[in-house]
């Protein structure tokens, strides 16, 4: 018996991702389960006469029995699970996940390695009351894949990389150097599944999209053991967790990564990540039934 699901994509990502979403659906088509694009644009969620109400195109929809949220949306991930709808990744992690100075917040009370950060909106915030020097790294919380992260060396920088999302909330960390280098550990299921190691010796980010090197990574016994007190406090059907590393090649947490691509991973091993992935999904929405 097939067991359909909804795959959640933002129009534009789904674009620049159809090899990607082909992919998911053949893999989850192998392990008995239907996957049909949805776009995060076409959804209209609420409350209709006192209950939780969801319309797709303007109609109402029939449920499906799960969904994976590529979309970035824990807000609607929320929707769809208190409406009986299976989320992968759960809204909570995309909650946390989705929001670096919320994911910085929940990781420091497990004395996790991480740079000193400050959490701010530039609206309701003086430089004056910053307590680092420059240069500095600049996050805004909700970037993705290396999208506005700035490394600033003067404050007039920081102003004018402000004015784009001036209400915004913002992280602005001290600046670990040497830069352009950072490690992509991939999990399925809170189990490690492989490691990438990023590198750009001409620009600042390291992530491949942007330019980077990639090159398989094996994980030492110690690195393991930092990556799986993450895992004891998160539940991750899919993502993956990145770590700056220093000269010393110590690991310094950096994000997770929820709506992860893996094409790092496919070009530098053999591993399919997208069919363990679908596995995982089969494995538990059939160990629900039961």
């Amino acid at each position: 018996m097939t067991i359909s699901g909804w795959l959640i994509y933002q129009k534009q990502a789904s674009v620049t991702n159809a090899s990607y979403i082909k992919w998911m659906q053949d893999e989850a088509a192998a392990v008995g389960l239907s996957l049909t694009l949805m776009y995060v644009e076409d959804f209209a969620y609420g409350v209709t006469n006192h209950r939780l109400s969801l319309y797709y195109n303007e109609e109402h929809i029939a449920l499906p029995t799960f969904a994976i949220m590529r979309g970035v949306d824990p807000f609607l991930s929320a929707h769809l699970e208190k409406m009986g709808i299976t989320v992968f990744n759960n809204s909570a992690l995309a909650s946390i996940a989705n929001d670096k100075a919320r994911t910085y917040q929940f990781l420091a009370g497990l004395h996790i390695p991480m740079m000193d950060s400050i959490f701010l909106v530039p609206s309701r915030f003086s430089l004056a009351s910053l307590p680092f020097s420059f240069p500095l790294v600049a996050k805004l919380a909700s970037g993705r894949g290396g999208t506005d992260v700035h490394l600033v060396h003067h404050p007039n920088e920081l102003e004018a990389i402000f004015r784009e999302h001036f209400h915004e909330r913002w992280v602005l960390q001290k600046c670990l150097l040497p830069y352009g280098k950072d490690v992509r550990v991939f999990i399925v299921n809170n189990e490690i599944i492989g490691a990438v190691l990023r590198s750009s010796s001409t620009q600042f980010h390291a992530n491949v999209s942007l330019g980077g090197e990639a090159s398989f990574y094996e994980l030492s016994t110690e690195q393991r053991q930092l990556v799986q007190r993450i895992l004891d406090v998160v539940t991750i059907d899919m993502a993956g967790i990145d770590f700056l590393v220093t000269e010393n090649g110590e690991f310094i947490f950096n994000e997770i990564e929820d709506a992860v691509g893996s094409r790092s991973l496919s070009a530098t091993s053999s591993i399919n990540i997208v069919q363990c992935y679908m596995t995982h999904i089969a494995q538990h929405l059939h160990n629900s039934s039961l």
